[in-house]
C-alpha cells in the first residue's frame, strides 16, 4: 500500500500557475481530455490556455483544471502512467459507473479525489 501526502498535493494544486497546469495535463492526458475536464467543446482551447499570452480562463474553467491537476498529481503515484489515463476515462464503480473525468468537469471534488486516493493507496475502507 502506498502512502499519499494529500496535503502536499492540495498545496501544489493551489499554488501552481494555471498555464503550467494546462501544459502538464496536455502532456499527460491529451488536449481533448483536458478540454472535456474543463467543460470546453473547443478542441484547440487547451493549447491556447497553455500559453500565458493565450486565452484568459474564467474562474470555473480554472477550478476544473485545478481539480483535474489535483487528481492527476494523486494518480502519479501509480507505477503505470497509462493506467492513470485509463482510470480517468473509464466508467468507475465507485462513481456510479461514471468516468472520473466527468466528475472533475462537474467539480465533484470530494468524490473523485477520494476515489483516486483509494486507487493509489489501495485503502478500500475510504
Amino acid at each position: 500500500m502506498k502512502t499519499l501526502n494529500h496535503s502536499a498535493v492540495y498545496v501544489e494544486t493551489t499554488r501552481a500557475n494555471i498555464h503550467d497546469i494546462v501544459r502538464t495535463l496536455i502532456d499527460a492526458v491529451g488536449a481533448e481530455t483536458v478540454g472535456h475536464i474543463a467543460g470546453s467543446t473547443d478542441a484547440t482551447a487547451p493549447h491556447r490556455w497553455a500559453h500565458p499570452q493565450g486565452t484568459e480562463l474564467d474562474i470555473l474553467t480554472k477550478e476544473r483544471l485545478r481539480l483535474g491537476y489535483r487528481v492527476w498529481l494523486t494518480l502519479q503515484s501509480l507505477e503505470d502512467p497509462q493506467a492513470a489515463v485509463d482510470w480517468l476515462m473509464a466508467p468507475n464503480r465507485a462513481l456510479d459507473e461514471e468516468r472520473p473525468m466527468d466528475f472533475i468537469a462537474r467539480l465533484h471534488a470530494q468524490q473523485v479525489v477520494s476515489t483516486a486516493e483509494t486507487l493509489v493507496t489501495g485503502d478500500a475502507t475510504r
